[in-house]
Order: structure tokens, then C-alpha cells, then sequence
């Protein structure tokens, strides 16, 4: 049983997610060195909001893709030039939590971060 880092709804993750053990992801930072606010939901950070076309499972999950050059070149988009200071790279493994393929984007996962994750491995790479 896996315990989560917040409160999830019913059927979330759905059973569609797998476990990331030996998979490589990658997570834009506000900051030069990971903090807690990294790996945070949009729903934590934004308890109010109304996210639009958006399930609250995926609301509750955090944003990570599967290619460093895909993050580099989000990055350089003019509504991600400022608010980006480094990227991240998340060796995650079977206690990290669940992840799953979401929105049009190939590169682009949910994941769904348990409590044994732990911030410290997370390495800047850009």
C-alpha cells in the first residue's frame, strides 16, 4: 500500500499508472538547488482554483518528462524564460510513487508522489 504525499481522490492514480523504478525523469525548478516547492501539485499549491478540462487526479499529480531536450526546449518558450532557474533530474524509483502518460504531449507524465520520495535526489542538470 502506498502512502501518499497528499490526499488523493477515489481511482487515483488510475490503474493505468505504473510503478517509474529505473526510469530517468525531468522537472523544471524555480530555484538553482531542488526545495519542496518543486514537487508540489498544482492543487496544493492552489487549493481554490478551477483547473478547466483538467481531472482532479492529474490536478493532484506533478509534471515530469521523459527527455531532457524536450525541458531545454520548453524553457527557452517566452512563458518559461523567467519563470525557470534550472532543471531537475529524478532517478525515480519503486517508493517514489506512480506515473502515467498524460496530455497530447509524448514527453510529458503525471506523477503521483508518494511520501518516501526524497527531495535530495533530485540533481540540477541544467
Amino acid at each position: 500500500m502506498m502512502n501518499w504525499f497528499e490526499e488523493l481522490p477515489e481511482q487515483c492514480p488510475p490503474k493505468e499508472a505504473f510503478n517509474p523504478e529505473g526510469f530517468s525523469f525531468y522537472r523544471f525548478s524555480t530555484s538553482e538547488n531542488p526545495n519542496l516547492n518543486d514537487f508540489l501539485s498544482h492543487r496544493y499549491l492552489h487549493p481554490e482554483r478551477v483547473f478547466n478540462n483538467v481531472p482532479e487526479c492529474i490536478a493532484r499529480s506533478i509534471s515530469v518528462y521523459d527527455s531532457l531536450d524536450k525541458c531545454i526546449n520548453l524553457r527557452k518558450l517566452p512563458r518559461h524564460r523567467n519563470k525557470w532557474k534550472s532543471i531537475l533530474e529524478l532517478k525515480l524509483n519503486a517508493d517514489d510513487g506512480l506515473v502515467m502518460k498524460t496530455f497530447p504531449d509524448p514527453n510529458h507524465y503525471s506523477w503521483w508522489r508518494s511520501i518516501s520520495f526524497k527531495l535530495e535526489t533530485a540533481k540540477k542538470v541544467s
